[in-house]
């Protein structure tokens, strides 16, 4: 008997959850990449996304920026914050499932007016004694002093019993914050690697094509002292000299944009790692090339995109906790029951507080039905519904995006790694063409004038060139990016306890 009743107690403690229970949604998501069958020219390859996409580069610098950033960038600070944050809160919510115990120590000074209803009473006399006045059946005397001490020692406790998952619902909506807020987290970290790479890459090209204008620059500054010696003799006239001239003004314009260019990326390189901008001027000044595109990419299945992206998981997360939130507002329809005590000494004088006589206890329950909240109940529901419909919106829009986002990365990326190969073309007839030039130069057969075109030429595609590679390095982030990978990188991340 004793155990069926503690089986029953602890059923009432328990409780049911009312509200909807969770389950994550469902999307039908093919294992195969359209862009597959795009006629891109690059080697793709199924296997697990790189997570640490950065190394393919070779590039020690940028893998340690990429490091620094994991550690310092305050984006990533605050995002880990919020984690701690979402940890706290779901405490906060988990404790009404217990007791509430305080400790209360008071003293209060209270004079009593003779008019009041204290007084009504029959004062004491010396024909009637305190004794004889009020119930005669009480085992002590009443004492009504007109000033009074009163001194208390006192714990007090509190419990709602979570009979139908109010609370219970709480806390699963703070466990899917707190994945949320990780995930947002995560989210954090693969933009700002992207951003770094972003602006590692911009900053090399722009080295580069710094290099190269100062190349033209100089082509165009003796093809100048040629046209102007060939003036001199009358072989040439000034117009000749005069479109030079202009041409290189307008190379020397190209100048100037490309160095700020150069200070700009070196600036946001410092400032997402946390640092002052100038910190990375003379580390970065010096010119280095451009990283050269990889052979391969590892692209991973199609259906598990929405595995790896953090923004996907996060809105999987709202919606959890949205779902979580209907419980909670159903359950504020159902009763509510708790249990209240308090225990402890009370003595009108200090020296008798803490006597064995001083002693007082209450204890008692609460049973409370809402029966009439004007509405207010049935609106919370209303809005919480809303709210997690939305969240479903969300998240599938999120999950069309990612493979929009995903499919439209991969098909430019390998476009613009066939343009690249062939402007490379194009950059090796030019040099071939430079060789033959220089070698007929050396012979008498052509002038100098021929030679330096043949040299802008080979500037001219070693331009194009560099702004193909350099957009399709950029893609290629874009498109790791896309992919989801570079989160899940814990030997370089803040630990969050």
């Amino acid at each position: 008997m004793k155990t069926r009743n503690l089986i029953f107690f602890t059923a009432i403690l328990s409780g049911c959850m009312v509200g909807p229970n969770y389950h994550p949604p469902e999307v039908v998501v093919s294992a195969a990449w359209e862009g597959d069958s795009a006629e891109i020219e690059i080697a793709l390859s199924q296997k697990e996304v790189i997570q640490e996409w950065w190394k393919i580069f070779n590039d020690p610098l940028l893998t340690a920026y990429i490091e620094q950033a994991a550690l310092y960038n305050y984006n990533v600070a605050a995002a880990e914050a919020n984690i701690l944050q979402a940890r706290a809160l779901k405490k906060v919510t988990a404790a009404d499932l217990f007791p509430h115990i305080n400790a209360d120590f008071n003293a209060t000074k209270t004079y009593f007016s003779k008019n009041g209803p204290v007084f009504a009473i029959q004062a004491p006399t010396p024909s009637t004694p305190m004794t004889t006045i009020g119930p005669s059946a009480l085992p002590f005397a009443i004492q009504i002093p007109q000033v009074q001490n009163l001194y208390n020692a006192l714990l007090d406790a509190t419990w709602e019993i979570d009979l139908f998952g109010k609370t219970r619902r709480g806390v699963e909506a703070t466990e899917a914050h707190i994945g949320s807020a990780t995930e947002a987290r995560n989210d954090t970290l693969i933009s700002v690697y992207a951003e770094i790479a972003i602006n590692y890459m911009q900053l090399r090209s722009y080295q580069s094509q710094a290099l190269l204008v100062e190349q033209n620059i100089e082509l165009l500054e003796q093809n100048q002292d040629v046209v102007q010696k060939r003036v001199e003799t009358g072989y040439s006239n000034d117009l000749d000299l005069l479109t030079i001239q202009g041409q290189l003004f307008t190379a020397k314009a190209q100048f100037p944009p490309l160095i700020a260019h150069i200070y700009q990326n070196i600036y946001t390189l410092s400032i997402l790692t946390g640092k002052v901008p100038e910190a990375l001027v003379e580390e970065l000044m010096p010119v280095a090339p451009l990283p050269a595109l990889p052979q391969e990419v590892s692209l991973g299945l199609r259906s598990d995109l929405l595995r790896r992206r953090p923004d996907v998981r996060q809105r999987e997360r709202d919606l959890a906790a949205a779902t979580a939130t209907v419980g909670v507002a159903v359950a504020s329809f159902y009763p509510s029951f708790s249990l209240g005590g308090d225990g402890g000494l009370q003595s009108l004088a200090l020296s008798d507080l803490f006597q064995w006589s001083s002693r007082t206890w209450a204890f008692g329950g609460d049973f409370n039905i809402p029966l009439f909240q004007g509405g207010r109940l049935m609106g919370t529901l209303r809005a919480s519904q809303a709210a997690a419909s939305a969240a479903a919106s969300t998240y599938y829009q999120t999950v069309l995006s990612a493979l929009q986002e995903t499919e439209s990365a991969l098909i430019a990326y390998g476009k613009d790694v066939a343009a690249s190969r062939e402007l490379e073309k194009n950059r090796d007839y030019n040099e071939r063409l430079v060789a033959l030039t220089d070698e007929r130069y050396i012979r008498g057969l052509i002038n100098v004038l021929d030679l330096i075109s043949s040299q802008q030429k080979l500037i001219a595609a070693e331009e194009a060139l560099l702004a193909s590679d350099t957009t399709a390095l950029l893609q290629l982030i874009t498109l790791y990016k896309a992919l989801g990978g570079g989160w899940d990188t814990s030997e370089i991340c803040h630990s969050v306890e």
